[in-house]
């Protein structure tokens, strides 16, 4: 099995049982546990891009590997870890906790009802009459009730969380690689 491949898998497994972790304890109903959730994937992800370009230049130092490769190399970990990681939140969101997503959406709902978001909304409203032409702060709110609805069902999780995970992994892989050239390889 290729290098890139096999730490794609690694740290896709890693996050995978992070999250099992999460479901199993019952602390993924917390509302602060998915900003640890986000913030593991993208750490995970970037350690993975990070690794594999590492690894592979320090072993092939003496060959004079080009950046064509490296960027090869982080690009195809993050789409492995981008697809399996895609695949376990859609199994995730319908199969193993479906009431997850009524649970978040309640909670993000009733942050939104919460007296500050109101007031911020009708600040933002009367220091830009232009952009909320023609909508009340109760128009403002039911779309944003309907973006919450659409966001978190599991057939926009699969899609979003993809390329999302596919930009991060490419954008992680330029850096790394230039990090890697500009700084690391010339100590």
């Amino acid at each position: 099995m290729k290098f890139p491949i096999k730490m794609g898998l690694i740290a896709s497994g890693i996050y995978i049982l992070l999250e099992l972790i999460l479901l199993l304890s019952g602390i993924n109903q917390d509302r602060n546990v998915i900003l640890l959730a986000l913030g593991a994937n993208s750490l995970i992800l970037l350690i993975g891009v990070a690794l594999s370009i590492l690894i592979n230049f320090n072993r092939n130092k003496k060959g004079g590997l080009s950046m064509i490769v490296d960027l090869k190399m982080g690009i195809t970990t993050a789409a492995v870890y981008s697809i399996i990681v895609s695949s376990f939140l859609l199994l995730y969101f319908s199969v193993l906790d479906p009431s997850y997503p009524e649970m978040r959406k309640e909670q993000i709902i009733s942050g939104l009802q919460e007296k500050e978001a109101v007031d911020d909304l009708k600040e933002k409203m009367e220091e830009s009459p232009e952009n909320f032409s023609g909508k009340s702060a109760d128009d403002i709110q039911e779309m944003n009730y309907n973006n919450v609805e659409h966001m978190l069902s599991p057939s926009t999780v699969f899609p979003l969380s993809l390329f999302s995970l596919l930009l991060l992994g490419m954008i992680y892989s330029f850096f790394v690689m230039a990090f890697n050239r500009l700084i690391l390889a010339k100590l």
